[in-house]
């Protein structure tokens, strides 16, 4: 996967832009992160030393490491861990969402905890998104994006980076296909804009006439 586009943009409701969002590569493998920090303070700068530190080390990592599904997985699996307990402590109060995406040769490979999701775009340009939000009433994993985006409980996550509760990411092993586009993007952007509004966002890279409350964030790859 190519990295075409990142773009953020803060929410109305929002002080400042608690979104983040970025990417590393280690001898021909990739790692995208999104993340977004809750409205707790610090999640912001939660957020931001979560995606740096991912960043880091998977950069920094031997490029048999990187190049390895498994390894790879580790590696990220690992740092998520010292995340938890080298760098939470420094934001006793904070939350944040994030969703983590591999990307080896033909396998993919997404880590989240939160709302942050992944999508892409089918031959009929309509928006199909693969993992399950962490929020709301969604404790099953069976509920609609639409529908999820619809419920007052949207924004009361089950499962995200904190120091104060327990963290549990999900892993999911994707098959990467050719001529596909594929979107990361934070839940002001999945949940917030209409479809074609989101697809209008892609369709000219910009979210330029795209009002949200939340801050709206979406990274745009393709393959």
């Amino acid at each position: 996967m190519i990295l075409h586009l990142s773009l953020s943009q803060q929410g109305t409701d929002r002080a400042e832009n608690r979104d983040v969002s970025g990417s590393a590569h280690n001898a021909g493998a990739h790692l995208y992160v999104i993340a977004d920090g809750t409205a707790k303070p610090g999640s912001a700068e939660l957020a931001q030393a979560l995606s740096d530190h991912l960043l880091g080390c998977f950069s920094n990592a031997a490029p048999f490491i990187a190049t390895s599904p498994d390894s790879a997985l580790e590696l990220v699996l690992a740092s998520l861990k010292q995340v938890q307990s080298n760098l939470c402590p420094d934001f006793p109060f904070a939350s944040t969402s994030y969703l983590v995406l591999l990307v080896l040769g033909q396998t993919a490979i997404t880590i989240h905890a939160g709302d942050c999701c992944l999508g892409y775009l089918d031959n009929d340009q309509r928006m199909t998104w693969l993992n399950a939000p962490h929020c709301g009433p969604n404790w099953q994993g069976d509920l609609s994006h639409t529908f999820i985006a619809s419920s007052p409980a949207r924004k009361r996550l089950f499962n995200c980076m904190s120091y104060r509760r327990p963290h549990e990411p999900a892993v999911q092993f994707i098959q990467v296909t050719p001529d596909t586009t594929w979107i990361l993007a934070t839940d002001g952007f999945w949940a917030e804009l209409t479809v074609e509004h989101q697809l209008q966002a892609i369709a000219v890279r910009s979210l330029e006439g795209c009002s949200t409350e939340d801050d709206a964030t979406f990274m745009l790859l393709q393959t």
